[in-house]
């Protein structure tokens, strides 16, 4: 037994001896931010909308801190989520826009300080606008935002749906390790509303609300599946902006600074948090880093601009504080004049051409401009807010690749940019945005094939604002699609030497001569040299190299467009077309190898595209793996369903597979396929009714 002691004594490590316990890490629970893109808090069953369903945000505000005045810095995704993960206000963090603007280098974010503390960090975001270009991603050891999946001629291409977002969070949550630090972004609630059933038929009518509803129901996957894995993290749902939904003559959200866009949802939630407390003071979108931080027990960031929620989500009264904001959208977009706002109490200043003050409390649709009637109130928030504004220089865009290249993107998301700031004197946006019914009413012509009758409401706009460079872009557009292809060419001319750095123009440009530029040897310079401008502002634009490479083709230069292709691969693209296209010019040149590695690079960008599975299908045919190549067609048909494709496959089961009841299949939906009368459909009843003898 004595011996037994003295190993056990030898055993005991020397500082326990001494009487000193070990030193523990602080508990630090896990934090999972949830950003709502384009959601109004009014919106949301908690914030009182009757017709909502939106059970978890519900549910989280009823077990958690809701507040019921929170606001946005600025009603642009971008800008609005770095002053959320900087707590900084866009002046101070440097971005400004969407497009032409990152994060200021030298501005500490909640990501690198949680991480810095030992937190294992991971984003997923939902759009091309919070691509890594802008900077958002420092701090965050994963950042997917893989988000070019989906039919490239839908106006939402750049963007995937909320159960995309989840599905890959949920395939990364087992290597996640707490504490961690996840950042999940949902874009659906963004124009156009396209929610998928049963959301559609349940929200006819209210698509924007299907929208939110689809978007909640993926959130309760989400923290159920934290749930399951037994984390109890600290939860906090913010929307990064409203939507105006026609309030002050504005369908969207960018132009304005009334609170269909500014006041937005924030829900805070989990360990420690009290159940069932509703602020009512103002709070802000500034406001969630040094909250997180305080409530996780780091030190708070630098410099910010936000304070810390903590006191009020605990119950005390917190010091009243002002909330900044500023729209310099206007500006860049249409050469109008940008809005700068200031919230203190229940005032509210927007400063403008003509500025407005409101009372939100007694009026919160901002129907009643006070600034007349509070001559003095008026004149003292001016002055605040330009003692805050004045200093520094004014904001222009950078003409850098990444950012021209990101600028091109948000294109198809609806976002439009023109180049720099407007001379004095610019249009108020209340007057502005009544311009842009010309121009919406144009866009929608040229949607639905009447480009024709575009030119007159585009050329009326343009008499009234020559500096909305979106409108000179439409025209163009118009031009092209009425056949007037000389007119369009001088349109976009006119826009690269308006806006020399706007890299959308020179596409445009490049696309207007591409159009005789199969036949017209000076059309087909014109469009090359536009192009290769073009791919000089942003490098890596899949949409440049495809029509780039189909020019080629169309002047029989397979080789050329095949190089143009490689040279995207080669600049960083990643997209699922343009690696499909190089497997078919593979196929062509017969380099099996190459073609299939361009189909499977496809693939794994876009697991439906269905050309790179029919390509994979023909390769595996010619190698003589007729099981392969039938499964890739099956997936191909699946994919894009098309009487071509089921025949192929139904022939693939009948004559190698022996598979006679899976040929039966593949020829019947064949069949539905095919339309009436045409002599395929009479071959493939033969064929159905051969095959079933």
């Amino acid at each position: 037994m004595k011996v037994l002691r003295a190993l056990l004594a030898a055993a005991i490590p020397t500082v326990a001896a001494a009487g000193t316990p070990p030193v523990s890490p602080p508990y630090r629970p896990s934090v999972v931010l949830v950003t709502l893109d384009t959601t109004r808090a009014d919106h949301l069953g908690c914030y009182g909308a009757s017709g909502a369903a939106t059970p978890r945000l519900d549910a989280l505000a009823r077990n958690g801190v809701r507040f019921t005045q929170a606001l946005s810095p600025v009603p642009l995704t971008a800008p609005a989520h770095a002053s959320i993960l900087t707590g900084r206000v866009p002046r101070r963090h440097g971005l400004r826009d969407n497009a032409g603007f990152t994060l200021d280098a030298g501005v500490p974010t909640l990501a690198q300080t949680l991480q810095a503390a030992g937190y294992d960090t991971a984003a997923f975001v939902s759009a091309a606008v919070l691509d890594r270009a802008v900077g958002l991603n420092r701090g965050f050891a994963r950042y997917d935002d893989s988000v070019r999946v989906g039919d490239r001629r839908a106006f939402d291409y750049q963007e995937r749906a909320a159960s995309q977002t989840v599905d890959a969070v949920l395939d990364a949550l087992p290597s996640l390790k707490p504490p961690y630090f996840l950042w999940v972004h949902f874009y659906d609630p963004h124009f156009p509303y396209v929610p998928p059933e049963p959301y559609a038929t349940r929200f006819a009518g209210r698509p924007y609300d299907g929208e939110i509803a689809f978007v909640d129901a993926q959130i309760g996957r989400l923290l159920d599946a934290l749930r399951r894995r037994g984390d109890a993290p600290l939860v906090i749902a913010a929307g990064d902006h409203g939507e105006s939904l026609g309030e002050h003559g504005e369908e969207t959200h960018g132009i304005f600074l009334y609170q269909a866009t500014q006041h937005v949802p924030l829900i805070v939630s989990g360990p420690g948090i009290p159940a069932g407390r509703v602020p009512t003071e103002n709070a802000g979108l500034v406001d969630v880093a040094p909250t997180v931080l305080d409530a996780v027990g780091l030190p708070p960031l630098p410099a910010a601009d936000g304070r810390s929620l903590l006191p009020a989500i605990r119950g005390a009264k917190p010091t009243p504080a002002e909330y900044e904001m500023e729209t310099f959208y206007p500006s860049f977009a249409y050469g109008w004049a940008p809005l700068r706002a200031l919230v203190s109490g229940p005032y509210k200043y927007v400063d403008a051409p003509r500025p407005e003050l409101y009372e939100l409390p007694t009026d919160a649709r901002e129907k009643k401009d006070l600034s007349k009637a509070r001559k003095a109130r008026t004149a003292d928030f001016a002055r605040a807010l330009e003692g805050l504004t004045s200093s520094g220089p004014a904001p222009q865009p950078s003409g850098d690749g990444e950012t021209e290249e990101l600028r091109a993107r948000l294109s198809s998301l609806g976002y439009v940019g023109g180049s720099k700031l407007p001379e004095t004197g610019a249009i108020d946006p209340k007057d502005g945005v009544a311009l842009l019914r010309d121009l919406d009413g144009a866009r929608r012509s040229i949607q639905e094939g009447s480009p024709r009758a575009a030119l007159a409401p585009l050329d009326r706009l343009l008499v009234k604002n020559p500096g909305n460079i979106p409108a000179r872009l439409a025209l163009g557009q118009a031009q092209l699609g009425a056949g007037m292809t000389d007119a369009a060419v001088a349109t976009y001319r006119g826009v690269t030497e308006r806006a020399p750095e706007n890299a959308l123009a020179w596409f445009d440009l490049g696309n207007a001569y591409a159009a005789k530029g199969a036949q017209d040897d000076a059309a087909f310079a014109g469009a090359k040299a536009a192009y290769e401008h073009a791919l000089t502002l942003f490098p890596r634009h899949a949409d440049t190299y495809l029509n780039y490479a189909a020019l080629c083709a169309a002047r029989k230069k397979p080789e050329d467009a095949r190089g143009v292709l490689l040279r995207g691969r080669s600049a960083g693209v990643a997209d699922p077309t343009l690696e499909t296209e190089l497997g078919a010019l593979e196929i062509a040149r017969r380099d099996a190898a190459s073609a299939r590695a361009a189909f499977t690079r496809a693939l794994a960008l876009n697991p439906r595209e269905p050309v790179a599975l029919e390509g994979l299908g023909k390769l595996d045919y010619a190698a003589g793996q007729y099981q392969k190549a039938a499964e890739d067609y099956a997936r191909a048909l699946e994919a894009k369903p098309s009487a071509s494709l089921a025949k192929t496959l139904g022939a693939i089961r009948l004559y190698q597979l022996q598979d006679k009841p899976g040929a039966l299949e593949a020829f019947t939906r064949a069949l539905a396929l095919t339309p009436p009368g045409v002599p395929e459909a009479d071959e493939l009843r033969a064929m159905i009714a051969e095959v079933s003898k």
